[in-house]
């Protein structure tokens, strides 16, 4: 089989690939294929060693200028949702299960674990409150 035709399937089945395989930049080594398969064949290159160089330094012109060209026409899905993981806290329930003594820390259970709490008044096990802020990984609280 002659060196142009195996560069040329390879091409097409990295082109068809692109569908499977998403991300832009197997259609491009496919292009890169496709352009050796055709200096093969117009005897432009010659040898195994000028075809993979061709086409690796093809591929990374192809995909550093023209990817990006690309991307702006070919958007991905994408969403931007405002998270506020604090607005979602604020205001829920939480059961004491380690006494919390003022501005010392204690430990809360919220949505099936436990985290550590603070408050300016005591709280004692087994006793209820309320998320009234967040320090990194503390929650501040104040009793119902």
């Amino acid at each position: 089989m002659e060196a142009y035709i195996i560069w040329m399937s390879l091409g097409i089945v990295l082109i068809l690939l692109e569908f499977f395989v998403p991300g832009g930049i197997v259609v491009f080594l496919g292009v890169a294929a496709t352009l050796v398969g055709a200096g093969i064949y117009l005897n432009i290159i010659e040898t195994l060693s000028d075809a993979l160089i061709t086409w690796f330094i093809s591929s990374l012109i192809l995909m550093l200028f023209l990817r990006s060209l690309f991307m702006k026409f070919f958007e991905g899905d994408s969403s931007i949702v405002d998270v506020d993981e604090d607005h979602e806290l604020m205001g829920s329930v939480v059961v004491i299960v380690e006494t919390i003594h003022p501005y010392k820390e204690g430990r809360v259970k919220f949505r099936d674990t436990t985290w550590k709490a603070r408050s300016d008044e005591q709280l004692e096990i087994g006793a209820s409150a309320i998320i009234s802020g967040r320090d990194g990984n503390t929650l501040v609280i104040k009793s119902i």
